[in-house]
């Protein structure tokens, strides 16, 4: 059984150390690659620089005879490496800093005041001042999705024609848009809010709910400079038809195995397919098989006390010196035999010296 249990422990750093190694493999992939696309990236900008210099000079020297450069295909087509975040270069994920630098006017990473369905004013890039809607956040890497602005044309795939994609905007280049009224003057108009708080929410407020199809927000959102709770933009419930492969929720629900405090929480087979029967980093086994281990082991140690007793005077010889040397340990070498050592080093390089010709004063100097 210890042999069982060595083999095991064996395995599972074998494993462990596969597994690094496979994760600094692919880390140096994914390092270069980055580096690569990057490189990419960056000659792709000054080629679209170089072209749109070309294109002004065109225009202004040729005028009307100036080349109609959007009758190609390819034109103001965006390859893919342009739309990434390059800001997680060599690591897996985005920065945390600079996520939370970037979701900061609007609460945090963990408590994002935006979903789906608000209204931002843009204030960055060619779409500035103008007013979208959120299609998706992404709060990995702190960025957003628009419906209608910020589209770019993406190369297709297998020659397929471009076509046009929502390209990701950082959330700290958009503000929320929400109409509110003046108490004053009680006009309603739309309002850039430009920092939002998440707060408790007050369960007798109308805008608080639970329900997992309202985004699941369990807290609120306030303007700290009005103390006014934004609420959450309405979200329609999927509708889905249960098909005949489909597992219902009553079928989930319905208990169909029962069990006591003297057996295992699941059937033995339901286990055996979970857990590789076979597996060699099994570390608990049956009663049967811990007992078939054991009398294997002391079979095994049976047939060699056997053997031991059979054994001739040169075989106890040979046992006695292996156990002797066994005892000793490993050999230390004493002063004299450094000294001796060092002699005939002194000897042999004094024979070398003489042979070339060269003696040990000149060799020294």
């Amino acid at each position: 059984m210890q042999r069982l249990l060595k083999r095991t422990a064996q395995a599972q750093r074998q494993a462990a150390r596969r597994a690094r190694q496979h994760a600094k493999r692919m880390e140096v992939g994914n390092q270069a690659q980055t580096r690569d696309s990057i490189r990419q990236a960056v000659n792709e900008v000054k080629e679209n620089a170089k072209e749109a210099r070309a294109a002004l000079r065109d225009a202004w020297e040729m005028g009307p005879i100036a080349p109609k450069r959007d009758a190609f295909r390819d034109y103001g087509v965006i390859k893919s490496r342009l739309r990434q975040d390059w800001s997680n270069f060599g690591t897996r994920s985005t920065n945390p800093k600079v996520v939370e630098q970037r979701c900061a006017w609007a609460g945090s990473p963990k408590q994002l005041n935006l979903a789906a369905g608000d209204r931002v004013v843009i204030l960055d890039g060619p779409d500035q001042g103008k007013i979208d809607t959120i299609k998706e956040v992404n709060v990995e890497t702190g960025t957003l999705q628009l419906e209608k602005y910020n589209q770019g044309l993406m190369e297709g795939m297998f020659n397929s024609p471009p076509r046009s994609a929502a390209m990701p905007i950082s959330i700290d280049a958009v503000r929320l848009v929400y109409p509110l009224t003046n108490p004053e003057t009680g006009v309603t108009r739309d309002v850039v809010i430009h920092q939002l708080k998440a707060v408790k929410p007050n369960m007798q407020s109308d805008n608080m709910t639970f329900d997992r199809w309202h985004h699941g927000k369990r807290w609120d959102r306030v303007v700290p400079a009005l103390n006014t709770v934004i609420p959450w933009p309405e979200v329609k419930a999927p509708e889905y038809e249960a098909q005949l492969a489909d597992t219902v929720r009553e079928q989930v629900e319905q208990r169909t195995f029962y069990y006591g405090l003297l057996s295992p929480p699941m059937p033995e087979d339901v286990i055996d397919e979970l857990r590789n029967k076979y597996s060699r980093f099994r570390t608990r086994h049956e009663d049967w098989y811990v007992e078939q281990k054991e009398q294997e082991a002391f079979t095994k140690e049976r047939r060699h006390e056997l053997l031991r007793a059979m054994q001739t005077p040169l075989d106890e010889f040979h046992e006695k010196r292996r156990a002797d040397r066994d005892a000793a340990g490993e050999p230390e070498l004493t002063d004299e035999m450094l000294a001796k050592l060092g002699e005939l080093m002194s000897e042999k390089k004094a024979a070398v010296l003489e042979q070339a010709g060269v003696s040990e004063v000149s060799s020294k100097q």
